[in-house]
């Protein structure tokens, strides 16, 4: 049988043959995203982050109490509060020789964000010379903010300072005011928001009071407006009125006018050099009342306060833009915690949700009494009955997720809610698994068995919950319900996912040392871990390939997906399931599979930055294929956690570049980047990234793995080889690292809260160790064997209160494999290393045939599966023995050539009248698609055919009215290339040969042919949706008299495409890998392979909808010296199904 891999459209070929390239090829400078040329916003100074003359307002938040409550403020210096709600708009503007200028527009203003506070230092022509200072911070113990500003070198008498303040309504945004969702102008002072404020004003304070009748419900009164009231003090040289909030075209404006419909407070004063003016805006009831001569201690106490929050972790290293992330981290993480829980972010999204990362910062960054707090809260929340709950999926919800109702089989006992303290309530998301992974992390960190006795039944329920819900047939394998962040229009089906499977595997291999510690028994949960690992390894490991499956399908073909997200990879490490080989194996299918998206800027330096999508999946829905921060964090802590130091840090210093310097606002850990295609930058200070930067800098970028419960502290760094020195404090550990000549120089202060015996791994940088101390004393070492991919040597030592380990190293650098090369299948493979010398061999891929290795040379035949493939050799080299993986590239037999398209001088058109089954249009109906489906509970595609477990109610409108009009009476529509497509033109009648692995259709259908041909054009339309994607999701199969056949596989995106939508290809996160084909728009008639002018929308679902709908043409080369015997077509994945609409042979 000869396979046509990928569909041949017309007009070019799919995939060409693949050149050898040159020696000394230079590789092509990396294009610019969407050509979006950018300009590297901020840059570090100390622990600060700084802007000269920036165009952005309110993006950097400023927060004080743990509360909803912040201070708005950004590059250019406007503020406005959030109480939550829009609590009014703080702004400053310089009156001097009749003429007014607002703040914002000064010529010069440098914007400086010393984490947890906002500075700025202002000059202008009407400064005369002068320079304005000017602070901004939250209170520290009221919910207000406290401004400070003092004019430096201004001429006295001739400047004045304006200050404004209004619009305050309390309404909130539909985001909370957050980057991405909602307009900057939301927080402008607008006339409209001052409607219904009022002030009373006494000396240098003022009142404001808001608040206007909500809207009426039709029929109903308006509800009664709630009056509040904010608090302001002012310096007491301010003179004030009420003005007129339309005025302000200027400062002055708004000065000269009068009170209206719509006011806001004005007041200005003499600006005196050396003199330091205070102001002040609260919320009353939140702290003390403050009177002007309180202003002063005030500031000082929130400075202090932000002192200690912005120093609690600290981190020192040769590269400035690293160095400015402790503050950022601290400042940020306190930000998501809200007694008695953390938070899923602080601005948007900032509702309590125990199942993401972002507690995950609460142990890497030592506030473990706020851990103990946020997992009891939570415990209180967990459901102790029923023992077993109703199988209940959703018929009002088309059975895309399971009811959602207490006493059903997902919310009974063992379920945690998302609320806590006892709020039972069922919610749309397995967070259990979450929330359990942070406990026994936490366990790890603190060794804490008081509280592991206290949370056993807690976790015992977890595990019964897990095991009765998602694996149900016992394999050890479990099906995924919404269990990690990206996890909206994720949905197995009751398939075998290998994510959940590591998160249960690491939590019932915890379980059973807790169990043996706190005398619980150990057996049931170590058979279980043991269980799943192996099924793990047998079911969703592919070998050929190097990398873990996302699912396997529970019905149908049964079929492994083997295009894993970013999740599958970083769980299955960071869950310890694979072992070095797979981890590094694994790692290099991201390195050659994954979308990688290059951060390019003016300003920064080309070193190679880059982000990863998280998927290579098709068609886009939210969270299926986007570029997310914490996504690409977790992915460099598996980086680090596999040994790739290097690879780790290039992609985490790109993510944080992109984050808080590239942003809209400094120092911010961002929920989307610039570069996700479809949602663009998207928040600020986001629990998830904030938690993965936390255990990526502690855990990853310098290695402080404890683990209290076995008493052992390791610590793996993961610096850059070129880092001299580098060094860490947070309050469970100090770490510095110095290199002197040949010596290397660890010193550890430990502070956590049991003596932990040290396991120092650290990468060798010379073939020799001359010498090994620890605090002055020789010290033993040994060489760990297994490491892969780097010579490592580890130091033991019992604990102590600090230690000093000194390693002298001498000899050569340890030998590096060559780069990837390519190799055609069955070419001849030899390397040689220069010094080492080969011990074995490991070959997981079987990528090598005959190989042979004698002292340091290698030989072998190249084999094994197109693509990147790793084998690996362990070498000997001085003292050092490790495994050097080598990376092939195994190139892919080319594929015949689609034949451009060219005027058909013979065809004919098959007619498919007596087979064809139904009508295009009813391809996706309500309820109709029922059967085979798992018995649940699970996630899946609703019974129409489209949408997801998120938007289970869409439909797409397929109207094939300019199609059937198109072919009229004739039923035959032309194409361009002068072969013809047959179809019907009546309006109720058949048009369309599906087959689905649903039961509605056959699984697969065949028609007679007859003759000869060298093409088969074919007019197809059906289905499919992201969990298909880069896989088959049916065949053409066109067998011939002498009983060959050839096939094409239809394949998503390749030529697959949905007929409710077209396909992005960006070339970046979104690839077809083949060109566009042409696409026959069913409403019009027209065919045509460019894109529309515009799309339509399918809310919550697509933007790239097309009215009425598409077919596709495929261009199936033929054999032309053999006699046809039939076609066939196949459905061979889930969920989708196939119709074959025409078919037209070129007959010479």
């Amino acid at each position: 049988m000869r396979c046509v891999r990928r569909g041949l459209l017309l007009g070019g070929v799919v995939a060409g043959f693949l050149s050898p390239e040159p020696a000394q090829a230079q590789a092509p400078a990396a294009p610019l995203w969407h050509n979006e040329a950018r300009t590297l916003r901020y840059r570090p100074d100390g622990t600060d982050f700084v802007i000269q003359n920036g165009n952005k307002r309110f993006t950097r938040a400023l927060y004080g109490t743990n509360t909803a409550f912040r201070v708005e403020t950004g590059d250019l210096p406007e503020f406005a509060l959030y109480l939550p709600g829009m609590g009014g708009n703080l702004k400053f503007g310089l009156l001097a020789g009749g003429q007014s200028k607002w703040l914002i527009k000064a010529d010069n203003i440098e914007a400086r964000y010393r984490p947890g506070a906002m500075r700025y230092r202002i000059q202008d022509p009407l400064l005369g010379g002068g320079t304005l200072q000017l602070e901004v911070l939250a209170m520290a113990d009221a919910e207000g903010v406290l401004v400070k500003a003092q004019f430096e070198d201004v001429p006295i008498g001739r400047v004045r300072l304006l200050w404004a303040f209004g619009g305050v309504t309390g309404r909130k945004f539909s985001r909370d005011g957050d980057i991405g969702a909602d307009p900057e102008s939301s927080f402008y002072l607008k006339p409209e928001y001052c409607q219904g404020n009022t002030f009373a004003l006494k000396n240098n304070s003022f009142a404001l009071e808001y608040g206007l009748p909500g809207k009426a419900k039709p029929g109903e009164p308006a509800p009664k407006a709630e009056r509040k009231t904010l608090l302001g003090v002012v310096p007491a040289t301010s003179e004030m009125h009420v003005a007129d909030a339309t005025q302000q075209e200027s400062p002055q404006q708004l000065w000269s006018s009068g009170a209206s419909a719509t006011p806001a407070l004005a007041g200005t004063m003499k600006a005196k050099a050396g003199e330091t003016l205070y102001f002040a805006v609260q919320t009353p009831g939140s702290g003390a009342a403050l009177r002007t001569a309180d202003l002063p201690a005030a500031w000082a106490k929130a400075e202090a306060v932000r002192q200690v929050l912005a120093g609690r972790i600290q981190v020192t290293t040769p590269d400035p833009y690293i160095n400015t992330l402790g503050g950022a981290l601290g400042v940020a993480a306190d930000a998501i915690w809200e007694s008695p829980t953390y938070l899923h972010g602080s601005v948007a999204w900032r509702m309590r949700l125990n199942g993401w990362r972002g507690p995950y910062a609460a142990d890497a960054l030592g506030w473990h009494d706020r851990a103990r707090t946020h997992f009891r809260a939570y415990a209180q929340s967990q459901l102790t009955s029923p023992a077993v709950g109703v199988l209940a999926m959703d018929t009002a919800l088309n059975l895309a997720r399971s009811q959602e109702k207490l006493g059903t089989s997902v919310y009974s006992s063992g379920y945690i809610s998302r609320n806590p303290g006892g709020d039972f309530r069922p919610h749309h998301y397995d967070m259990n698994l979450g929330y359990i992974d942070q406990l026994l992390r936490h366990f790890r960190w603190t060794g804490d068995l008081a509280l592991a006795r206290e949370l056993w039944p807690v976790l015992t329920r977890h595990l019964a919950w897990e095991k009765r819900n998602f694996d149900t047939n016992n394999d050890g394998l479990y099906d995924a319900y919404a269990a990690i962040w990206a996890s909206d229009a994720l949905q197995y089906s009751g398939g075998a996912v290998t994510h959940t499977s590591a998160y249960n595997y690491w939590a019932n291999r915890v379980a059973a040392e807790l169990a043996a510690k706190i005398g619980e028994n150990p057996a049931p949960y170590q058979q279980e871990a043991t269980k799943i690992k192996a099924a793990l390894n047998a079911q969703l490991w592919l070998p050929a390939q190097g990398w873990y499956a996302e699912y396997q399908d529970a019905l149908g073909l049964k079929q492994r997906h083997p295009a894993a997200g970013l999740w599958t990879i970083y769980h299955a490490l960071d869950s310890e399931v694979a072992d070095p080989f797979q981890a590094y194996q694994a790692l290099r299918y991201v390195d050659s599979e994954i979308p990688h998206i290059p951060v390019r800027a003016a300003g920064l330096p080309d070193d190679g930055y880059y982000l990863l999508s998280t998927t290579n999946w098709q068609p886009y829905d939210w969270s299926i294929n986007n570029v997310a921060l914490a996504e690409v964090l977790h992915t460099t802590l598996a980086n680090w956690q596999a040994g790739r130091a290097e690879e780790a840090f290039k992609l985490w210093k790109s993510a944080l570049l992109e984050s808080m310097y590239l942003g809209s606002s400094p120092g911010n850990f961002q929920q989307v980047s610039f570069y996700d295609a479809h949602r663009g930058e998207l928040y600020r200070d986001f629990a998830d990234p904030i938690g993965m930067a936390a255990r990526s800098l502690v855990e990853g970028l310098f290695g402080i793995q404890p683990d209290a419960l076995a008493g052992v502290l390791t610590v793996r760094p993961g610096l850059p080889a070129a880092w001299p020195t580098a060094a860490l404090t947070t309050p469970d550990v100090a770490f510095d690292f110095r290199r002197t000549g040949q010596q290397d120089t660890y010193t550890l202060t430990p502070r956590f809260a049991q003596p932990l015996q040290l396991r120092l791994q650290v990468p060798a940088r010379a073939v020799r160790v001359q010498s090994v101390t620890v605090n002055g004393q020789p010290a033993q070492w040994k060489n760990l064997a297994a490491a892969v991919g780097t010579p490592t040597i580890e130091i033991s030592s019992a604990p102590q209160a600090k230690y000093v380990v000194e390693i002298r190293w001498q000899g050569d650098a340890p030998d590096v494999a060559a780069p990837a090369a390519r190799y055609v299948p069955g070419a001849p493979l030899a390397l040689t290393f220069p010094h080492a010398t080969i011990q074995q061999l490991a070959d997981p891929q079987q990528v090598l045939l005959q190989a042979a290795a004698v002292g340091s040379a290698l030989t072998a035949q190249v084999a094994g599966l197109p693509g990147s493939r790793t084998a690996f050799v362990q070498l000997r080299q001085g003292d050092l023995t490790w495994w050097a993986p080598l990376h092939i590239e195994v190139q892919a037999a080319a594929p015949a050539a689609a034949v451009a398209a060219s005027p058909v001088i013979k065809s004919e058109t098959v007619d498919l009248t007596a087979y064809f089954n139904d009508k295009l249009t009813n391809i996706f109906q309500p309820n109709k698609y029922l059967t085979p489906r798992p018995a649940g509970p699970t996630l899946q595609l609703p019974t129409q055919g489209i949408g997801n477990w998120c938007y289970p109610l869409i439909q797409a409108d397929i109207n094939d009215a300019g199609l059937r009009q198109a072919a009229g009476s004739a039923n035959e529509i032309q194409t361009p290339w002068g072969a013809p497509f047959r179809t019907p033109g009546a309006a109720a009648a058949p048009n369309v040969l599906f087959v689905s692995r649903w039961d509605n259709y056959p699984d697969a259908a065949t028609v007679p042919l007859k003759g000869k041909a060298r093409h088969a054009y074919l007019l197809m339309a059906g289905s499919t949706n992201p969990m298909q994607s880069q896989l088959d999701n049916g065949a053409i199969v066109v067998q011939y008299t002498d009983g060959t056949a050839d096939t094409l596989a239809l394949r998503n995106p390749t030529n697959w495409w949905p007929i409710e939508q077209d396909l992005l290809d960006d070339g970046f996160a979104f690839s077809t890998g083949a060109p566009r084909p042409y696409r026959l728009y069913l409403q019009s008639g027209q065919l045509s392979r460019e894109a529309p002018e515009s799309y339509s929308s399918i809310k919550g679902f697509s933007t790239r909808a097309i009215a009425g709908g598409a077919a596709t043409v495929l261009d199936m080369p033929l054999n032309p010296k053999k006699k046809l015997k039939s076609l066939t077509v196949q459905s061979l994945a889930n969920d989708v199904v196939i119709g074959l609409l025409s078919v037209t042979l070129v007959r010479q």
